[in-house]
């Protein structure tokens, strides 16, 4: 197969798989965190499931806000992808709720560091790094887009 061949190949699909419209990278990496952020926030509900051990006191309700809160900021990137790249307010609140999320994690394992087990309390720092990734790339890929 020659290249202009394959490359005519790579349009045709490119353009049927997004319903004609140009392929934009910049959203697709945006809705890619969404989605990582979306997988990550299964595994504490996942790790309940298989029944897991938690610890006790603080460490549950932390656990399942963990999942929750990445699951719903995962969708709203996903959802919002596209006012992510075209408004800065959107991109200050998001970056912002994510620095506040770190902040939010990182008390709840000092203030409840006793209570976790071993496993949750690695669960709930990778939430906080998965927030801090996040934002750093929200903020990056928005910053890059202006540019």
């Amino acid at each position: 197969m020659t290249s202009q061949v394959a490359t005519v190949q790579m349009a045709y699909a490119t353009r049927t798989s997004t319903g004609g419209a140009p392929v934009d990278a910049s959203a697709w990496t945006l809705r890619g965190v969404g989605a990582i952020r979306v997988l990550y926030g299964l595994v504490p509900f996942a790790a309940l499931i298989l029944g897991v051990e938690v610890g006790t006191g603080l460490a549950v309700p932390v656990f399942v806000a963990v999942g929750l809160v990445s699951v719903l900021l995962g969708l709203a990137t996903v959802a919002l992808a596209p006012r992510l790249l075209e408004r800065d307010d959107v991109v200050l609140a998001s970056v912002s709720l994510d620095a506040v999320l770190v902040v939010l994690g990182v008390a709840a394992l000092m203030v409840g560091w006793a209570q976790f087990t071993v496993a949750a309390a690695a669960v709930v720092l990778g939430g906080v790094v998965l927030a801090a990734l996040s934002a750093a790339a929200v903020a990056i890929v928005t910053a890059v887009r202006t540019a």
